[in-house]
């Protein structure tokens, strides 16, 4: 079971929520400003809550009482931000082989020969980020976040800068990754197709607190939420 219990206070703002879920996809709901985004940060390491604990996969990344907390390099965890977030400096190729370290032997090679491939960034690798359009960063940033083998996957509105015709192969794809690596995913998402395709439950969240778990069968006869 992983748990993810964050209590972080801003001047005007006070996320208070707690997560818990298995080996599954879930997706965060929400109005802009409910803290979907701060949960996320806060699993991968770049915000430190005022209290509480997140464990992911066996693995304490954080515990305030136990003073734990894990540098985000320590947690093998992959993050899409909503804004791609490559380096300026280097190209797609260097870009994508960035946190691999000692990762990249022979499998690492082939590895990333298929994940280039199946998210069609092949013929971008030696370009440089202010070269791409929004759809060819993101789909850049999904494979720098895949290289690693991650054993937690974050996505905060991973495809929405993705061209439309590409959405349901890249979605299919991550599915299918997820299955196989039986690793957990959070992803933050406003889209329903995603919701409805991806998700195995999904948190609604408001003024920084959870109003509401559902599993996505529970999800075909609710009403659509609109934000």
């Amino acid at each position: 079971m992983n748990i993810v219990v964050i209590k972080k206070r801003f001047q005007d703002f006070k996320l208070d929520a707690s997560l818990r879920f298995g080996r599954e996809i879930v997706a965060l709901t929400g109005p802009n400003g409910s803290g979907k985004t701060t949960l996320l940060r806060s699993i991968a390491g770049l915000e430190d809550p005022d209290e509480g604990r997140i464990v992911a996969m066996g693995h304490t990344f954080f515990d305030h009482q136990e003073q734990v907390s894990l540098a985000p390099e320590k947690r093998n965890v992959g993050y899409v931000f909503q804004e791609a977030a490559l380096f300026p400096w280097l190209t797609v190729d260097k870009n994508i082989r960035f946190g691999l370290k000692d990762k990249e032997g022979a499998v690492a090679g082939k590895w990333l020969v298929e994940l280039c491939e199946e998210l069609k960034v092949t013929h971008l690798l030696g370009r440089y980020p202010a070269r791409l359009s929004g759809g060819e960063a993101q789909r850049v940033a999904l494979v720098r976040a895949l290289a690693p083998c991650p054993d937690l996957l974050l996505l905060d509105e991973p495809f929405s800068a993705v061209d439309m015709e590409l959405r349901p192969s890249v979605r299919r794809y991550i599915l299918s990754l997820q299955r196989k690596w039986n690793i957990p995913v959070v992803m933050v998402t406003h889209d329903h197709a995603e919701l409805h395709t991806m998700a195995d439950r999904v948190f609604n969240l408001d003024a920084g607190r959870v109003t509401s778990s559902r599993r996505r069968s529970e999800l075909k006869d609710a009403p659509r939420i609109s934000y």
